[in-house]
Protein backbone atom coordinates (compact mmCIF):
# COMPACT_ATOMS: atom_id res chain seq x y z
CA UNK A 1 0.00 0.00 0.00
CA UNK A 2 1.71 3.22 -0.78
CA UNK A 3 2.27 5.88 1.79
CA UNK A 4 1.22 9.59 0.72
CA UNK A 5 2.42 11.22 3.97
CA UNK A 6 4.40 10.18 7.55
CA UNK A 7 4.28 13.44 10.36
CA UNK A 8 4.96 13.06 14.46
CA UNK A 9 1.82 13.24 16.50
CA UNK A 10 3.98 15.47 18.78
CA UNK A 11 4.13 18.89 17.69
CA UNK A 12 7.50 20.05 19.47
CA UNK A 13 10.81 20.74 17.47
CA UNK A 14 13.27 18.06 18.33
CA UNK A 15 17.23 18.52 18.44
CA UNK A 16 19.01 15.07 18.90
CA UNK A 17 22.48 16.48 20.30
CA UNK A 18 25.79 14.01 20.07
CA UNK A 19 27.24 15.75 22.72
CA UNK A 20 29.95 13.54 23.96
CA UNK A 21 31.62 10.24 21.90
CA UNK A 22 33.32 9.00 25.10
CA UNK A 23 32.03 5.48 26.57
CA UNK A 24 32.53 3.00 28.44
CA UNK A 25 31.66 0.65 26.38
CA UNK A 26 33.28 -0.92 23.27
CA UNK A 27 30.15 -2.58 21.01
CA UNK A 28 31.62 -3.47 17.81
CA UNK A 29 28.51 -2.68 16.05
CA UNK A 30 29.03 1.27 16.71
CA UNK A 31 31.97 2.95 14.83
CA UNK A 32 34.69 3.65 17.26
CA UNK A 33 33.63 7.45 16.05
CA UNK A 34 31.05 7.35 18.76
CA UNK A 35 32.59 5.92 21.26
CA UNK A 36 36.46 6.97 21.21
CA UNK A 37 36.34 10.28 23.12
CA UNK A 38 38.62 12.11 20.99
CA UNK A 39 36.55 14.96 20.28
CA UNK A 40 36.69 17.66 23.16
CA UNK A 41 32.69 18.10 24.44
CA UNK A 42 31.32 21.65 24.77
CA UNK A 43 31.85 23.51 27.71
CA UNK A 44 28.84 23.96 29.92
CA UNK A 45 28.62 27.52 28.82
CA UNK A 46 28.66 27.14 25.43
CA UNK A 47 25.69 24.63 25.55
CA UNK A 48 23.53 26.44 27.65
CA UNK A 49 24.10 29.29 24.80
CA UNK A 50 23.04 27.48 22.53
CA UNK A 51 20.18 26.10 24.44
CA UNK A 52 19.34 29.70 24.90
CA UNK A 53 19.80 30.72 21.12
CA UNK A 54 17.47 27.65 20.15
CA UNK A 55 14.76 28.43 22.85
CA UNK A 56 14.47 31.94 21.63
CA UNK A 57 14.53 31.01 17.92
CA UNK A 58 11.96 28.30 18.39
CA UNK A 59 9.39 30.09 21.34
CA UNK A 60 8.41 33.51 18.92
CA UNK A 61 7.04 30.13 16.91
CA UNK A 62 5.01 29.55 19.48
CA UNK A 63 5.99 25.89 19.73
CA UNK A 64 7.59 23.55 22.32
CA UNK A 65 11.51 22.50 22.40
CA UNK A 66 12.30 18.70 23.36
CA UNK A 67 16.33 18.46 23.27
CA UNK A 68 17.33 14.84 23.16
CA UNK A 69 20.76 13.84 23.89
CA UNK A 70 23.47 10.97 22.80
CA UNK A 71 26.68 9.88 22.46
CA UNK A 72 28.84 8.24 23.72
CA UNK A 73 26.94 7.71 27.09
CA UNK A 74 25.85 11.24 28.04
CA UNK A 75 25.90 10.63 31.76
CA UNK A 76 29.97 10.50 31.91
CA UNK A 77 29.47 14.36 31.02
CA UNK A 78 30.52 15.81 34.83
CA UNK A 79 28.03 18.47 34.10
CA UNK A 80 25.28 16.64 32.68
CA UNK A 81 22.85 16.79 35.84
CA UNK A 82 23.13 20.38 35.80
CA UNK A 83 22.62 21.12 31.88
CA UNK A 84 19.82 18.64 31.86
CA UNK A 85 18.08 20.72 34.99
CA UNK A 86 18.72 23.98 33.21
CA UNK A 87 16.79 23.04 30.18
CA UNK A 88 13.99 21.84 32.38
CA UNK A 89 13.89 25.28 34.00
CA UNK A 90 13.38 27.01 31.07
CA UNK A 91 10.55 24.89 29.94
CA UNK A 92 12.23 22.53 27.73
CA UNK A 93 12.03 18.83 27.75
CA UNK A 94 14.89 15.99 27.81
CA UNK A 95 14.82 12.98 26.75
CA UNK A 96 18.34 10.36 26.46
CA UNK A 97 19.66 7.83 24.76
CA UNK A 98 21.87 5.58 27.87
CA UNK A 99 23.13 2.59 28.58
CA UNK A 100 21.76 2.71 32.01
CA UNK A 101 25.82 2.08 33.71
CA UNK A 102 25.54 5.30 35.81
CA UNK A 103 25.22 4.53 39.12
CA UNK A 104 21.94 4.51 40.86
CA UNK A 105 21.87 7.47 42.72
CA UNK A 106 22.13 9.47 39.80
CA UNK A 107 19.28 7.86 38.24
CA UNK A 108 17.27 8.58 41.16
CA UNK A 109 18.65 12.12 41.58
CA UNK A 110 17.83 12.94 37.98
CA UNK A 111 14.77 11.38 36.89
CA UNK A 112 12.92 14.30 37.35
CA UNK A 113 14.93 16.26 34.84
CA UNK A 114 13.88 13.82 32.31
CA UNK A 115 11.34 13.73 30.18
CA UNK A 116 12.14 10.43 28.18
CA UNK A 117 14.84 7.68 28.51
CA UNK A 118 15.68 4.88 25.75
CA UNK A 119 18.28 2.42 27.42
CA UNK A 120 20.18 0.54 25.34
CA UNK A 121 21.06 -3.18 26.24
CA UNK A 122 24.37 -4.16 25.00
CA UNK A 123 24.62 -8.17 26.15
CA UNK A 124 28.58 -8.35 25.07
CA UNK A 125 29.48 -5.47 27.07
CA UNK A 126 27.33 -5.16 30.29
CA UNK A 127 28.53 -5.20 33.56
CA UNK A 128 25.79 -5.75 35.32
CA UNK A 129 21.90 -7.05 34.12
CA UNK A 130 21.01 -6.72 37.72
CA UNK A 131 22.28 -2.96 38.00
CA UNK A 132 20.36 -2.53 34.63
CA UNK A 133 16.59 -3.67 35.72
CA UNK A 134 17.32 -1.69 38.72
CA UNK A 135 17.78 1.70 36.90
CA UNK A 136 14.66 0.46 34.21
CA UNK A 137 12.61 0.36 38.03
CA UNK A 138 13.91 3.91 38.96
CA UNK A 139 12.53 5.32 35.44
CA UNK A 140 9.27 3.33 35.23
CA UNK A 141 8.29 4.80 38.65
CA UNK A 142 9.08 8.42 37.45
CA UNK A 143 5.62 9.82 36.84
CA UNK A 144 6.96 12.46 34.34
CA UNK A 145 9.34 10.11 32.46
CA UNK A 146 8.07 7.92 29.57
CA UNK A 147 10.60 5.07 29.61
CA UNK A 148 12.07 2.74 26.45
CA UNK A 149 14.39 -0.29 26.28
CA UNK A 150 15.99 -1.11 22.86
CA UNK A 151 17.42 -4.71 22.75
CA UNK A 152 20.45 -4.37 20.58
CA UNK A 153 19.89 -7.85 18.76
CA UNK A 154 23.67 -9.42 18.12
CA UNK A 155 22.55 -12.06 15.26
CA UNK A 156 25.21 -14.55 17.18
CA UNK A 157 23.53 -13.91 20.47
CA UNK A 158 20.11 -13.62 19.46
CA UNK A 159 18.71 -16.15 21.93
CA UNK A 160 20.31 -14.69 24.81
CA UNK A 161 19.04 -11.41 24.10
CA UNK A 162 15.55 -12.47 23.41
CA UNK A 163 15.64 -13.95 27.08
CA UNK A 164 16.82 -10.63 28.94
CA UNK A 165 13.82 -9.18 26.94
CA UNK A 166 11.48 -11.18 28.12
CA UNK A 167 13.32 -11.21 32.07
CA UNK A 168 12.64 -7.37 31.83
CA UNK A 169 9.33 -7.49 30.73
CA UNK A 170 7.99 -9.48 32.97
CA UNK A 171 10.01 -7.10 36.32
CA UNK A 172 9.37 -3.70 34.15
CA UNK A 173 6.61 -1.68 32.52
CA UNK A 174 7.87 0.09 29.72
CA UNK A 175 7.94 -0.50 25.77
CA UNK A 176 10.85 -2.71 24.37
CA UNK A 177 12.12 -2.98 21.19
CA UNK A 178 14.24 -5.89 19.93
CA UNK A 179 16.72 -3.73 18.15
CA UNK A 180 18.21 -4.78 14.41
CA UNK A 181 21.84 -3.75 13.97
CA UNK A 182 22.68 -2.15 10.30
CA UNK A 183 26.29 -2.05 8.93
CA UNK A 184 27.42 1.54 8.90
CA UNK A 185 25.76 2.77 11.82
CA UNK A 186 27.80 6.16 12.83
CA UNK A 187 30.58 6.44 9.38
CA UNK A 188 29.10 6.89 6.81
CA UNK A 189 25.72 5.78 6.58
CA UNK A 190 23.99 3.33 7.10
CA UNK A 191 24.21 0.00 3.99
CA UNK A 192 22.46 -2.64 4.62
CA UNK A 193 21.42 -4.77 7.82
CA UNK A 194 23.10 -7.47 9.53
CA UNK A 195 21.86 -11.10 8.94
CA UNK A 196 18.42 -12.42 10.66
CA UNK A 197 16.78 -15.58 9.86
CA UNK A 198 12.98 -15.34 8.75
CA UNK A 199 11.92 -16.71 12.05
CA UNK A 200 14.00 -14.09 13.71
CA UNK A 201 12.62 -10.89 11.46
CA UNK A 202 9.43 -12.07 12.89
CA UNK A 203 10.12 -12.26 16.50
CA UNK A 204 11.62 -9.27 16.41
CA UNK A 205 8.63 -7.54 14.58
CA UNK A 206 6.17 -8.99 17.04
CA UNK A 207 7.96 -8.63 20.36
CA UNK A 208 6.23 -5.55 22.75
CA UNK A 209 7.28 -4.11 26.11
CA UNK A 210 3.95 -4.19 28.80
CA UNK A 211 2.47 -0.89 28.14
CA UNK A 212 3.37 1.75 31.15
CA UNK A 213 0.87 3.21 33.55
CA UNK A 214 1.27 6.72 32.99
CA UNK A 215 -0.51 9.83 31.13
CA UNK A 216 1.86 10.89 29.10
CA UNK A 217 1.67 13.20 26.01
CA UNK A 218 2.67 11.06 22.48
CA UNK A 219 6.42 10.69 22.08
CA UNK A 220 8.32 12.01 18.99
CA UNK A 221 8.37 8.22 17.89
CA UNK A 222 4.75 7.60 17.56
CA UNK A 223 3.52 8.40 13.64
CA UNK A 224 0.34 8.90 12.21
CA UNK A 225 0.80 7.01 8.45
CA UNK A 226 -1.75 8.22 5.64
CA UNK A 227 -1.54 6.25 2.93
CA UNK A 228 -3.36 7.11 -0.92
CA UNK A 229 -6.18 5.28 -0.21
CA UNK A 230 -7.25 7.32 2.52
CA UNK A 231 -6.31 5.40 5.60
CA UNK A 232 -4.45 6.07 8.45
CA UNK A 233 -2.15 3.93 10.51
CA UNK A 234 -0.82 4.93 14.18
CA UNK A 235 2.92 3.09 13.95
CA UNK A 236 6.33 3.95 15.65
CA UNK A 237 9.58 4.71 14.42
CA UNK A 238 10.28 1.05 14.91
CA UNK A 239 7.19 -0.50 12.63
CA UNK A 240 9.24 1.09 10.03
CA UNK A 241 12.33 0.02 10.96
CA UNK A 242 11.13 -3.41 11.44
CA UNK A 243 8.98 -3.58 8.17
CA UNK A 244 11.66 -1.78 6.21
CA UNK A 245 9.52 1.27 5.20
CA UNK A 246 12.46 3.30 5.57
CA UNK A 247 13.10 4.48 1.95
CA UNK A 248 12.05 8.30 1.26
CA UNK A 249 13.73 8.91 -1.66
CA UNK A 250 12.40 11.94 -4.00
CA UNK A 251 9.79 12.49 -1.39
CA UNK A 252 9.96 15.96 0.80
CA UNK A 253 11.60 15.82 4.43
CA UNK A 254 10.73 18.51 7.11
CA UNK A 255 13.76 17.38 8.83
CA UNK A 256 15.11 21.02 9.61
CA UNK A 257 12.13 22.20 10.22
CA UNK A 258 10.66 20.05 12.78
CA UNK A 259 14.24 19.11 14.14
CA UNK A 260 17.65 19.59 14.48
CA UNK A 261 20.82 17.15 15.08
CA UNK A 262 24.20 18.57 16.21
CA UNK A 263 27.70 16.42 15.96
CA UNK A 264 29.95 15.96 18.25
CA UNK A 265 31.92 18.19 17.05
CA UNK A 266 29.15 20.48 17.45
CA UNK A 267 28.17 21.02 13.55
CA UNK A 268 24.28 21.13 13.25
CA UNK A 269 22.45 19.34 10.32
CA UNK A 270 19.14 19.15 9.15
CA UNK A 271 19.12 15.52 9.92
CA UNK A 272 21.84 12.63 10.61
CA UNK A 273 22.11 11.64 6.95
CA UNK A 274 23.88 15.15 6.47
CA UNK A 275 22.97 15.38 2.75
CA UNK A 276 22.48 18.94 2.44
CA UNK A 277 25.67 19.86 4.50
CA UNK A 278 25.81 21.84 7.92
CA UNK A 279 24.04 24.76 8.47
CA UNK A 280 26.14 25.95 11.64
CA UNK A 281 27.22 25.67 14.54
CA UNK A 282 26.71 25.38 18.15
CA UNK A 283 29.74 27.83 18.37
CA UNK A 284 28.15 30.33 15.83
CA UNK A 285 26.75 33.82 17.28
CA UNK A 286 23.53 33.35 14.98
CA UNK A 287 22.16 30.52 13.07
CA UNK A 288 19.86 30.45 10.32
CA UNK A 289 17.66 27.36 10.69
CA UNK A 290 15.77 25.81 7.19
CA UNK A 291 12.20 27.02 6.18
CA UNK A 292 11.54 24.91 3.44
CA UNK A 293 11.66 20.83 3.07
CA UNK A 294 14.43 19.31 1.35
CA UNK A 295 14.38 16.20 -1.39
CA UNK A 296 15.08 12.75 0.58
CA UNK A 297 18.31 11.45 -1.55
CA UNK A 298 19.03 8.51 1.19
CA UNK A 299 18.13 4.88 0.84
CA UNK A 300 17.81 3.99 4.41
CA UNK A 301 16.54 6.26 7.26
CA UNK A 302 17.52 5.20 10.17
CA UNK A 303 17.89 7.20 13.00
CA UNK A 304 14.52 8.16 15.49
CA UNK A 305 14.56 12.09 15.03
CA UNK A 306 14.93 11.55 10.86
CA UNK A 307 12.16 9.17 10.56
CA UNK A 308 9.85 11.57 13.07
CA UNK A 309 10.52 14.73 10.82
CA UNK A 310 7.66 15.26 8.47
CA UNK A 311 7.99 13.33 5.10
CA UNK A 312 5.43 14.08 1.85
CA UNK A 313 5.66 11.52 -0.97
CA UNK A 314 5.68 14.30 -3.98
CA UNK A 315 6.22 11.42 -6.34
CA UNK A 316 2.54 10.10 -4.95
CA UNK A 317 1.75 13.40 -5.66
CA UNK A 318 3.01 13.76 -9.03
CA UNK A 319 1.69 10.38 -10.52
CA UNK A 320 -1.75 11.41 -9.48
CA UNK A 321 -1.51 14.63 -11.16
CA UNK A 322 -0.45 12.97 -14.18
CA UNK A 323 -3.52 10.41 -14.22
CA UNK A 324 -5.80 13.28 -13.63
CA UNK A 325 -4.44 14.86 -16.87
CA UNK A 326 -4.54 12.33 -19.00
CA UNK A 327 -8.09 11.12 -18.25
CA UNK A 328 -9.21 15.05 -19.06
CA UNK A 329 -7.45 14.62 -22.53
Amino acid sequence: MNISDISSYNDLFFVNWAITNKCNYQCDYCHSDLRNGNINSPTLEVSKKFIDLIISQKKSLGGGLSFEFGGGEVTLLRYFGELIQYIKENEGLVTIVSNGSKKLSWWQDNAEYLSGVSLSYHINDIKNESHFIEVSKVLEGSATTRFHVNIMMVPERFDDCLAFANKLKQKVRCSIALQPLFEGFGHGGITKKYPYTPQQEQIMKGFRGRPELKTLPPSMAELEVNYADGTTKNLSTFDLIANDQTNFVGWDCYAGIDSLVVTFSGDIYRSWCMQDGPIGSIYDENIELPTKPTKCRTKICQCGVDLSAKKVNTKLITNKRQEIAVTQL
